[in-house]
């Protein structure tokens, strides 16, 4: 699982036909609970490019992206297809049900 910022964002979700973005903070326990799970769909997904964003170190995307989803809280996950989104969650998610959005998508 790599980290984007802003200024690689757009390249980031761009760069393979689905990927998750997977935003978080340190200060949020959800958030950090949750990045081993997404880690989990990282190893097990060859074909999806997995990210996480750190909202308090990239300003600039994080307020397009709760503006965009109307977003409130973190975690909060958003899977793009050629870079559009297709599909977000806000709220803690097990690989189990991350992995069963992946596979409803296809």
């Amino acid at each position: 699982m790599k980290e984007i910022s802003d200024g690689n964002y757009m390249s980031a979700i761009n760069s393979q036909d689905i990927c998750v973005v997977d935003f978080y903070a340190n200060w949020c326990m959800p958030c950090m609970r949750m990045e081993n799970e997404v880690s989990k769909i990282d190893e097990t997904n060859a074909n999806v490019s997995v990210y996480k964003f750190n909202v308090d170190k990239g300003v600039g995307v994080w307020s397009k992206v709760k503006e965009e989803f109307s977003v409130r809280s973190i975690p909060f996950l958003v899977f793009y297809r050629n870079g559009k989104p297709i599909h977000s969650a806000v709220g803690y998610r097990n690989a189990g049900q991350i992995q069963e959005i992946l596979d409803n998508l296809s």
